[in-house]
């Protein structure tokens, strides 16, 4: 009955919805999708409308909203920028005919639901113009954490470790990756991803 009230206009709600659902994984603002919406959909949405869209899609536990935090100041930041996780991947392909994978959002949405469910906080993480992936906390211990398919090539490596650089406080830092073979550098810890979810790993924030 709730819903009815809050979604008056379904056709603007279903295009909000596909909208988040295929661009789940990348950063995101509500006043990017309002302009998606009126340029590349000819649909024009208030901003106030597309929050509701989007608290009434993580309230149906059909995504998550994962918000950035400042590593330096130890804040959540506002203004957008965040990103969407899909509660089910599942979801994606029941609503898309083209069922190709892109691989480095569906890593990062199973790690993301993984630390979710162990009951950690998640966050996207800045580091002044650097992103790490996630920024996991749990009573005012931190972890650092990229994700990558592979980091076999040397340009890749070094992108994924360069957010690692810049952090001095001590806390753990995790490389996960789809590698056999993990490597061991600057004491960030290389794990196989499929092998820490299949084992329904845990994170060391010690």
């Amino acid at each position: 009955m709730a819903a009815r009230k809050v979604v008056r206009h379904r056709d603007t709600f279903q295009r909000v919805q596909d909208y988040l659902i295929n661009n789940y994984a990348a950063p995101t603002n509500l006043s990017g999708i309002v302009d998606y919406m009126k340029h590349g959909e000819g649909v024009t949405v208030k901003r106030e409308t597309l929050a509701n869209y989007v608290r009434l899609l993580e309230s149906a536990k059909v995504l998550y909203i994962c918000p950035r935090f400042d590593l330096r100041s130890r804040r959540s930041l506002r203004g957008g920028g965040g990103k969407y996780y899909l509660a089910d991947p599942g979801i994606r392909f029941a609503r898309n005919a083209d069922t190709r994978m892109s691989y480095g959002p569906a890593l990062e949405n199973a790690l993301y639901v993984h630390l979710r469910s162990k009951g950690y906080e998640v966050s996207v993480g800045i580091i002044g113009k650097l992103e790490c992936d996630f920024i996991v906390r749990k009573r005012e211990r931190y972890a650092y954490v990229q994700v990558s398919m592979s980091v076999q090539d040397p340009n890749v490596e070094e992108r994924e470790f360069r957010p690692f650089t810049k952090l001095a406080d001590g806390y753990p830092k995790y490389l996960f990756s789809l590698d056999q073979l993990p490597m061991q550098r600057d004491g960030v810890r290389h794990l196989n991803l499929m092998e820490f979810l299949r084992t329904d790993g845990d994170l060391d924030l010690s």
